[in-house]
């Protein structure tokens, strides 16, 4: 079901005022917001709470007047959720940090991907909707630190192991352990990407502290979470956007993650060699597909353009498309309602999954011809593999 069919468009709008207001930290533009009547908060909140940035709109909220903002139970329920989303950042935090500092202590070098290291970007880092953590170790020390972490008493098996990843459960919050950071497409692709992936994780990186927000230099900050290394900026702003990308083709992604990346370009565009960024865009078919997100990021997010890298503007239609199909799909893809086929024997199994998978491609090649083939013959190729695991 469409988003158009369950919010109206001036919700839709106020929403998305709010969400730059609570981003940036400027007054929501009061345009969308008529004179003497009251927001669609019932719309707001929906699109807020399926594109996992409640924290952010409640910020918003705080720039609208006093009269025009929630009221009654739904603004205790509001402040609840922040609440409790601050606690857990704050949990989130700590345990990053002390996850580091065992493994750096075990003659580990370990780097925090996504989640509490870009949190620290925003205006208040507690107010990121936070997931689990994301801890790279590279293929070297992968199985001694799954080992290491397996005896810890308090961890715990988590999710089973993957391509990328293993999982744990530390102190009750999911850890992904990853040999590699990012799947790339292809083989020869893939083998090409993973070699760059090591050398730039193992040989750059900033070390910040995790808490509060930076300060103004790349590598110097004041938080309560302890110490953790993160990817260098060139490299953060790639991954994060093609970790965000590949989630967008498999199954969807929420504009949570395109947040990200805005603030991570208001960070460190100045930071960035444009020269070098290009290239590997271009390297890995990607610089097609990162001027049509970064077009959103500034029409539709509020990005200042001359922070967007590469930002040279794309046709409004494809821009607004690309917005509609992001709130259409929800977090990670949370809204499609396609029929589950996880309880069948594993012929239908795999069969309405590639029906899902099609539906899901077709509804992606007007974005990007290249990349929906590239994944489409990908998932072809691993699906192939995984019926005959299975069997």
């Amino acid at each position: 079901m469409k988003v158009s069919d369950i919010v109206s468009r001036k919700a839709e709008q106020q929403f998305m005022a709010l969400l730059r207001s609570g981003l940036w930290g400027k007054p929501a533009d009061m345009k969308f917001f008529g004179e003497g009547t009251e927001p669609d908060w019932k719309g707001i909140l929906y699109l807020a709470r399926t594109q996992a940035v409640l924290p952010l709109v409640y910020d918003g909220m705080l720039s609208l007047p006093t009269g025009m903002r929630l009221q009654g139970p739904a603004l205790f329920r509001l402040l609840a959720y922040v609440d409790k989303v601050e606690g857990l950042n704050r949990e989130l935090d700590e345990a990053s940090a002390e996850i580091s500092s065992r493994l750096e202590a075990a003659g580990i070098r370990p780097v925090l991907l996504k989640g509490q290291g870009l949190a620290v970007l925003y205006r208040i880092p507690e107010h990121r909707q936070c997931g689990d953590i994301d801890m790279y170790v590279g293929e070297e020390n992968y199985r001694k630190a799954a080992d290491i972490i397996g005896k810890w008493p308090d961890a715990a098996e988590g999710s089973a192991e993957k391509e990328k990843h293993i999982g744990f459960i530390f102190r009750g919050m999911d850890l992904e352990l990853h040999r590699h950071a990012l799947s790339m497409p292809g083989i020869r692709m893939a083998s090409k990407y993973r070699t760059w992936e090591r050398g730039k994780l193992a040989g750059e990186g900033l070390r910040i502290v995790l808490g509060k927000h930076l300060d103004g230099t790349a590598d110097s900050v004041s938080g309560h979470g302890g110490t953790v290394l993160v990817p260098s900026p060139m490299f953060n702003i790639f991954y994060t956007f093609g970790h965000a990308f590949f989630h967008f083709m498999i199954n969807g992604l929420g504009l949570r993650q395109l947040c990200d990346v805005a603030v991570l370009l208001h960070r460190y565009h100045d930071d960035i060699d444009i020269g070098e960024f290009e290239s590997c865009l271009r390297t890995y078919k990607l610089d097609r597909e990162w001027k049509l997100f970064v077009s959103l990021l500034v029409n539709h997010l509020g990005l200042p353009a001359e922070e967007a890298l590469l930002y040279e503007g794309r046709p409004a239609g494809l821009t607004d498309k690309l917005l509609e199909t992001v709130l259409d799909d929800g977090n990670f893809g949370q809204n499609k309602s396609r029929p589950a086929h996880q309880q069948r024997p594993v012929i239908l199994k795999k069969a309405g999954s590639l029906i899902n998978h099609h539906i899901l491609f077709l509804s992606r090649f007007k974005f990007s011809h290249r990349q929906t083939l590239r994944h489409y013959f990908h998932l072809w190729y691993i699906g192939f593999f995984a019926f005959v695991h299975e069997v």
